[in-house]
């Protein structure tokens, strides 16, 4: 086993940047925010700028592609761009639907003000019953703790709206295709339940998400011919949205195409929306140090300067979510020049080689991901050199980094 000390205690200690927030949402009252920036406000810790008009942009790409309602899903705190910013834009851009992947996001978001319809696609307690109901929140359902709902909806007056999770093939969340009939007829029975939709997730294996949807599809017209009024039928992500028309139905769940990137290296490559990325992540270069041969950088020597080098350090590192693993791939963007990333990243710094007559000075911008003049890194090159998917990524992005929001 490892020797665990204080420069790779936070990378081996299993403590991401998502679990800080759920801890803050858990703990807290009043959860800690974001800082937001402005253009003018001195800072000196990396941040994160959202160009919110892209966004409105990649959303209205993908409601002329489908021509049926979106469900934008906004769970693991909107895919790092921001949870509640993310809410309200969207819901000015009259959203049909948000969604959420835990119960404290859907209340967070309800106390910050945001108002459309809203579906918590993850789990609940019976003791959450009530306050979800007079959140005027949706929830998905599949077990028998539904009857909560019901029993709270009876209470309050108000019916708990539901939307039912099957599980054709994913394995993961939802009654199993098999027996989810009995349960549909159960559901529709409770007093104080509406069913407003009925959803799955599919595997995006090609040739299997024909066959989940066939289960789906034959499950939902054996029970509106019992009679049983289903509301929405959804099923797509990004992926479906993009690579299976037939699996758009009633409604659709984009995530990450509202943010700018495609859900394979297949559709990436295909660009065939034209989408525009919506998050950069910056920083400015805190110091720029002279290195002799035989000088090195970061810990355990693993950077030796082989001459004299300039190099510019960089206050982000993988408390803030960037990749520790990319060194010897990575670059970063200062003067609108693409420079290699040296030397161990560490919790809270990183080092970029200079060029040998660099004018680079500290307060220079520094830009991770995003771009700078003509050149640009996105979280798709980040993703790849740290042999990981853009979602992880961008959800890995520390909550708490400032932000700044702009349009165009």
């Amino acid at each position: 086993m490892s020797k665990i000390t204080r420069r790779n205690f936070l990378l081996f200690s299993g403590v991401s940047s998502t679990s800080v927030f759920t801890h803050a949402l858990r703990k807290r009252k009043a959860p800690a925010k974001p800082r937001e920036i402005s253009a003018s406000q001195p800072h000196c810790d990396p941040w994160i700028e959202l160009k919110l008009d892209n966004m409105t942009w990649n959303l209205n790409l993908l409601r002329k592609l489908v021509k049926v309602p979106v469900m934008a899903v906004i769970k693991a705190n909107a895919y790092g761009h921001g949870l509640v910013e993310t809410g309200r834009h969207l819901e000015k851009a009259d959203i049909d639907y948000l969604m959420v992947g835990k119960l404290q996001e859907a209340f967070l978001l309800r106390k910050s003000g945001v108002s459309a319809p809203l579906l918590n696609f993850g789990p609940f307690t019976r003791r959450d019953a009530e306050k979800i109901i007079r959140s005027n929140i949706s929830q998905s359902v599949f077990q028998e703790n539904v009857s909560a709902l019901s029993q709270a909806g009876l209470k309050l007056g108000k019916k708990a709206k539901v939307h039912i999770h099957v599980d054709t093939g994913m394995g993961r969340m939802g009654i199993s295709f098999r027996d989810a009939f009995p349960y549909l007829k159960s559901v529709a029975s409770l007093k104080g339940i509406v069913i407003e939709g009925i959803s799955t997730t599919l595997t995006e294996a090609d040739d299997f998400d024909r066959e989940q949807l066939s289960r789906f599809l034959s499950l939902c017209q054996k029970a509106e011919k019992s009679g049983i009024s289903l509301g929405f039928k959804h099923a797509a992500s990004s992926d479906g949205v993009l690579e299976l028309p037939m699996s758009h139905l009633d409604m659709v769940r984009p995530g990450i195409a509202l943010y700018g990137y495609y859900p394979s290296e297949k559709t990436q490559k295909e660009d065939r929306l034209g989408l525009k990325p919506v998050l950069q992540l910056k920083s400015r270069v805190v110091d720029v140090k002279t290195l002799r041969s035989g000088d090195s950088a970061s810990y355990h020597r693993k950077y030796m300067a082989r001459k004299k080098e300039k190099i510019a350090i960089i206050p982000v590192g993988y408390s803030d979510g960037y990749p520790h693993n990319v060194i010897g791939k990575a670059f970063v963007l200062i003067k609108e020049k693409r420079l290699p990333l040296i030397a161990a990243i560490t919790a809270n710094h990183c080092a970029a080689l200079l060029e040998k007559n660099s004018t680079v000075s500290p307060g220079d911008e520094v830009v991770l991901i995003g771009s700078q003049g003509k050149e640009r890194i996105t979280a798709d090159e980040v993703a790849s050199w740290a042999e990981v998917s853009a979602y992880k990524i961008l959800i890995g992005l520390n909550p708490l980094l400032p932000r700044k929001f702009s349009s165009g």
